[in-house]
């Protein structure tokens, strides 16, 4: 018996060991299969369209945002322009410039300047001011572009996409500082603040004429009344008189030309604001449909 169990426990783990590699053999083989590519969630249309109405949502607010605080600082711009001393300082800012391009082409230095090209170098200290006051600090301070990248952070989250937020980034470049600059760029918003001081600079000689005038009638009237001390009142009260009539001058032109001038530099900003939302909501619509 001693001898029989081990024997018999050796057949036995025989007859498993070829049964198992038997069973082996038998398995069919399993084939390698290829992982499909994940589709980004924004290639789904019903995702796309929600996605679409919220990446809209958020250029709209910030746009209406940014230009709103534009259309803030367009009348307090024309209330500096109109200014009685400022309109002074900018009038004759403007006849320097008109005669500095006519004193060159006198001088043959160069050539004659068309009637348009005199009128956009007269416009520029307007232009600049308003870059300075309005566009610079509503739309030139880089928070519409902070908005912009929340946009495309946002989307691109919410689709579980980085490549989204990549093409958004790229296709939400709108510039609207200088889309703004394109449509106040036209000649007849500024030319529309520059005529009225042009105006007085075409009388200012004759107002001149009748300051020196008043203060020569002044002066006289005043020395045949108390003397050589009266000279001195009746000056400083005709060079009074001189400077209130100029200032009313100075306030019936505000009166008329400063309500267009700040219509026509509301229309710019609504152009350039209706041209960012156009663009801005094609870029979103670009971004979607690239999604794969």
């Amino acid at each position: 018996m001693r001898l029989v169990l081990p024997v018999l426990m050796m057949l036995a783990g025989q007859a498993m060991a070829q049964t198992g590699s038997q069973g082996q053999m038998a398995m069919p083989p399993v084939l390698a299969q290829t992982p499909s590519p994940i589709r980004s969630i924004c290639a789904d249309p019903a995702m796309a369209a929600e996605l679409t109405i919220l990446g809209q949502r958020i250029l709209e607010d910030s746009v209406a945002l940014r230009f709103g605080q534009a259309r803030v600082l367009v009348p307090q711009f024309s209330a500096w322009a109109y200014d009685w001393t400022q309109s002074y300082a900018t009038a004759y800012n403007v006849a320097g410039r008109g005669l500095l391009q006519l004193g060159e082409a006198a001088l043959g230095l160069a050539p004659l300047p068309s009637v348009d090209s005199i009128a956009h170098a007269m416009a520029v200290p307007v232009r600049v001011a308003f870059q300075d006051r309005v566009t610079r600090p509503s739309l030139g301070d880089g928070r519409f572009d902070i908005d912009m990248a929340y946009l495309a952070t946002t989307l691109a989250a919410e689709a579980r996409d980085p490549a989204l937020g990549e093409r958004l980034n790229l296709g939400l470049r709108l510039a609207p500082a200088e889309r703004l600059s394109e449509a106040a760029g036209s000649e007849t918003v500024f030319l529309r603040s520059i005529r009225p001081m042009a105006a007085r600079l075409g009388a200012l000689l004759l107002r001149l004429s009748e300051a020196g005038s008043v203060v020569a009638v002044g002066g006289y009237l005043g020395y045949g009344l108390v003397g050589a001390p009266g000279v001195l009142v009746g000056t400083l009260g005709g060079v009074g008189l001189a400077w209130g009539a100029d200032w009313t001058i100075n306030r019936v032109d505000a009166s008329l030309h400063r309500p267009a001038f700040e219509a026509q530099a509301m229309a710019a900003v609504d152009v350039a604001e209706a041209s960012v939302v156009a663009d801005g909501r094609a870029a979103i619509a670009k971004a979607l449909a690239d999604c794969r």
